[in-house]
């Protein structure tokens, strides 16, 4: 059972593991790693889910099938981290042609106490890139962190304004949903604009 002030997700390194190392856990300043996730391990990592976005609307996954997602998870009071992977995310999309329109970009709380539809609001409207924000209960957003293999963890300050070590990486999700790659927070835009382009030029 989780408690408030640790949550850490079952089998988070299991995806370094398999596909050569994520360095999955990470407080606001440290990276995961770039890799590409087999076609056979595919099916044990990502899939569907449904959260709440930031205009209180239940939000799957699958209703954006057909378009490449972006995403990644944080929380609005991370000091740096956050901010700049939005920053490399907008980076990359500005660089990917005018077809980058098409990319999805989702942005899970890993503090839904704090993180409500009404300030994941708020938040949002801080970036120039769309974004769409989502929470949900814990149980909700431990199970898609669980599905990702992400792992996020609490850490007391002794006041209201707690930090959360989180998974840093960016994960590349393709038109028919399936995880196609993870970069860490501070990959270069070239790198994660060209893996766009790639998704992009392909069929859904």
């Amino acid at each position: 059972m989780m408690t408030r002030t640790m949550r850490r997700i079952a089998g988070a390194c299991l995806l370094g593991a398999a596909v050569g190392g994520a360095g999955l856990l990470a407080g606001c300043s440290q990276p995961g790693q770039t890799a590409s996730v087999r076609e056979d391990a595919r099916p044990a990592f990502g899939g569907d889910f449904t959260l709440t976005n930031q205009d209180n609307q239940r939000f799957r996954l699958q209703d954006v099938r057909g378009r490449p997602v972006l995403m990644f998870f944080g929380y609005t009071s991370c000091p740096d981290m956050c901010p700049m992977t939005m920053s490399r995310i907008t980076g990359a999309l500005s660089r990917a042609g005018s077809s980058a329109s098409d990319v999805v970009t989702l942005f899970v709380s890993v503090d839904p106490k704090r993180d409500t539809p009404a300030v994941l609001k708020e938040y949002v409207r801080s970036f120039s890139t769309p974004l769409v924000a989502l929470t949900g209960t814990e149980e909700e957003v431990a199970r898609v962190a669980s599905l990702y293999h992400a792992s996020y963890e609490i850490v007391p300050t002794g006041t209201a304004n707690y930090l959360v070590n989180h998974t840093s990486a960016i994960f590349l999700i393709d038109r028919q949903g399936r995880l196609r790659q993870y970069f860490k927070f501070d990959e270069k835009p070239e790198t994660l604009a060209s893996a766009l382009k790639a998704v992009l030029d392909e069929k859904a």
